[in-house]
């Protein structure tokens, strides 16, 4: 499934080769208050901490973008992981123990306190010592300066991933239903390019959705999980809430994209597949559970834990 922390693995285990990205914390409290964090400094300046920040309120995308090489099939590294082309994460102090906190330095060769290894447990260890970049206290609060900690498997405040910078925007086919139907996958698709064409679950595999909807459209732009913000395909065209109803069954439509419009905002929710109308606590809804073309799609109340399949849709490439 197409969700952020999943995400963020798959693009750890592409990069083979150094590449400039965020790197996001996995730690599920953010997923929890529905923020990405980012690993961050405050300015380009030698002995600057280095803190863990809203990845989404920064206009300086220089200060979460970061030089590395992450694992693949093995770890990679020793290396420097930069910023600004010539600042490396560094041990302030320079000396490794629990609680030694980090900043970024002038990159030297040869400064012990520079070399890191991305591990496939997706940790990132200081070269040479049992010491991982760590999450201090697991505090989200933006401003909290990251430090150094005894490397534990289980931690999540030592997992960190990359992700594009900015990570906002997915662009997805979403897909839901009974998995084993014949003909599957099965999308969500817009009827048509006009205000108040009907959401429905198509099968669309080799482009079949074609034969339900010939002028459908299965792509959408999406908020890239934990985030909140509109879902739109043909461009131009939002998921909306007919009339804002908060009825249970409620049948979704598209509708011209407008600015500050309620009914137009969702959060994709990560672990869960659940896509939620934002703060309503309705969901995305499979309408009687059917895996058949042209089933609408409908509003309803959000199963605890996403114990409904129903509401489980997985976001793929397009």
């Amino acid at each position: 499934m197409k969700l952020s922390s999943s995400f963020l693995v798959l693009v750890s285990f592409a990069l083979s080769v150094t590449a400039r990205v965020q790197i996001q914390s996995f730690n599920k409290a953010f997923d929890n208050a529905g923020i990405q964090g980012c690993i961050a400094v405050a300015e380009n300046t030698a002995g600057t901490p280095l803190i863990i920040h809203d990845c989404n309120t920064e206009s300086d995308l220089a200060l979460q973008d970061w030089e590395v090489s992450f694992f693949t099939r093995e770890s990679a590294g020793p290396q420097q992981i930069k910023a600004f082309g010539d600042k490396c994460i560094d041990v302030t102090g320079g000396v490794a123990k629990d609680g030694a906190k980090l900043q970024i330095s002038s990159c030297a060769d040869g400064v012990a306190t520079q070399q890191w290894i991305s591990n496939t447990d997706i940790t990132f260890k200081l070269a040479g010592t049992n010491f991982c970049i760590d999450l201090t206290d697991g505090s989200i609060k933006d401003g909290n300066v990251l430090q150094l900690w005894t490397c534990a498997y289980n931690s999540a405040n030592q997992k960190w991933g990359g992700a594009p910078n900015p990570d906002t925007v997915d662009v997805v086919n979403l897909t839901g239903g009974d998995y084993s139907a014949p003909n599957r996958p099965y999308c969500i698709t817009a009827a048509s390019n006009t205000n108040g064409a009907q959401v429905s679950l198509v099968n669309c595999l080799n482009a079949d959705f074609h034969d339900t909807f010939p002028d459908g459209n299965i792509t959408w732009s999406i908020p890239v999980a934990p985030l909140t913000g509109k879902m739109t395909t043909f461009g131009n065209k939002c998921l909306d809430v007919p009339d804002g109803s908060t009825a249970n069954g409620v049948k979704l439509q598209i509708w011209d994209c407008e600015a500050g419009n309620t009914n137009q905002i969702w959060t994709i929710h990560s672990g869960i597949a659940q896509i939620e109308w934002a703060g309503k606590g309705k969901c995305l809804d499979l309408t009687d559970g059917k895996t058949a073309n042209g089933n609408p799609i409908q509003l309803w109340d959000c199963v605890a834990d996403n114990g409904s399949a129903n509401q489980r849709w997985l976001h793929g490439p397009v």
